[in-house]
């Protein structure tokens, strides 16, 4: 029998390497908050949608020509 998941609405899957240092302070964001990996990665990227809006790039081409930085 597979796998159910709590919302089956979310059929998406990002997948990212990350260094040893960068999964331990995920690990630290897990444990202080009670969050998966996934819900902080999901507000982690609404937080840069609204930073991006927030510095007025949202308009900006994202075709690789103008790289965005993070703040």
């Amino acid at each position: 029998m597979g796998r159910k998941y709590k919302n089956p609405k979310k059929p998406n899957i990002v997948s990212v390497r990350i260094t040893d240092e960068e999964m331990a302070m995920v690990q630290q964001l897990m444990d202080a908050t009670s969050k998966r990996a996934s819900e902080l990665m999901r507000e982690a990227f609404l937080l840069f949608k609204t930073e991006w809006q927030l510095a007025g790039m949202a308009d900006a081409p994202v075709d690789g020509s103008q790289a965005a930085t993070c703040p």
